[in-house]
């Protein structure tokens, strides 16, 4: 049985609906990620499980409990905010206590439980300090303890990280994935960082205007985008029009507005069907001589680059393509404007229209 579970949930503010009609379960100890631009509707729908905004239509269950009229304190949910959140004037150790005292636990069952879940976001020793006595890496460690010590059957975390400095970000995500793993509690987490969701996920939900526009591993999204939605949105992808010229078994010939053709493999799709090509930039391969053989091997012009330590983010342009690529950095003393790039038909993403 799913521990979390969406049934056609809308939630409409004024015309505009932040969730429409949305639908989506979420399987005992996963971690699941609400990834997509502000306005996606991530934020609105993790609010709704949580019970601080009640939709306009559908249900939402935890367990097989309909909690979508329920209170959130009443639904065994932990919520983790994206400002931390905590009482300033409270001690980290009153802080995680808080909670407790209003579920009537016993005096000595409290201080248990908050000294292992200090121990757990590696915070012992710090239990009589206040929030501004703290970094904002231990701020928010006391926060994902506070939504822990409650032992909840479901933890929703709100872009807990975009408060933090990239270093300690990139720390975090790891913590934060182990206790998941650790503690083999549910998760929800919504970011907008495409880094986090890959590091973090089971499964990554991509959502658009309410809607979820893809849902599958971060394999399957970075790989296997259904839409240039998807693609552009996760990792850096170059695009280029065009529409199959014929297809033969699981190889499909594709041609490009501007007349390059090109071979891929894909199923399913019709001679004339309108086609997008999404190529990674690690996809590409750029040589500096032409090869032998002619097949998906283009002439390409070196725009522009840019010098990021080991690696050079560059700009070719293919026929009337721009070609994003990246080259080791002992490359920019060889570089030349006039380059080749071959495609590697397995490697190839595409989209039907």
């Amino acid at each position: 049985m799913p521990q979390v579970k969406l049934l056609d949930v809308t939630k409409r503010y004024g015309k505009v609906s932040a969730v429409d009609h949305l639908s989506l379960a979420i399987e005992d100890q996963e971690m699941v990620t609400f990834l997509g631009p502000s306005g996606c509707g991530k934020t609105t729908t993790l609010r709704c499980i949580a019970g601080f905004v009640v939709p306009d239509a559908g249900h939402i269950f935890i367990g097989d409990q309909d909690v979508t009229h329920v209170p959130p304190e009443r639904r065994d949910i932990g919520f983790v905010f994206q400002n931390f959140a905590l009482w300033p004037h409270m001690t980290v150790y009153q802080n995680l206590a808080f909670g407790l005292r209003l579920r009537r636990l016993r005096r000595d069952e409290i201080k248990a439980r908050v000294y292992e879940t200090l121990a757990l976001v590696r915070m012992t020793g710090l239990e009589d300090r206040f929030p501004r006595q703290l970094s904002g890496g231990q701020q928010q460690r006391v926060a994902l303890a506070r939504a822990l010590v409650l032992h909840p059957r479901v933890l929703l975390l709100d872009e807990p990280l975009s408060n933090l400095d990239a270093k300690l970000r990139e720390e975090m995500r790891f913590e934060i994935r182990e206790l998941q793993r650790k503690l083999k509690i549910t998760a929800v987490y919504v970011t907008h960082d495409q880094a986090e969701a890959l590091v973090l996920s089971d499964r990554i939900a991509i959502l658009n205007r309410g809607q979820i526009e893809q849902i599958g591993t971060p394999q399957e999204i970075y790989q296997r985008p259904k839409s240039q939605f998807v693609a552009s949105f996760v990792g850096l992808c170059s695009f280029m029009e065009a529409h199959v010229e014929g297809t033969s078994a699981e190889r499909v010939l594709v041609r490009t507005e501007d007349g390059l053709a090109i071979e891929a493999i894909a199923e399913g799709l019709s001679q004339g069907q309108a086609v997008t090509l999404a190529l990674r930039p690690e996809f590409v391969e750029v040589l500096w001589t032409k090869p032998a053989q002619n097949k998906n091997v283009f002439p390409a012009q070196l725009m522009r680059f840019a010098y990021l330590g080991e690696n050079l983010d560059c700009w070719l342009k293919v026929g009337k393509w721009d070609v994003r690529v990246h080259l080791p950095a002992p490359r920019i003393q060889t570089l030349n404007p006039q380059l080749w790039v071959q495609l590697n038909p397995e490697r190839i993403i595409v989209i039907p229209h």
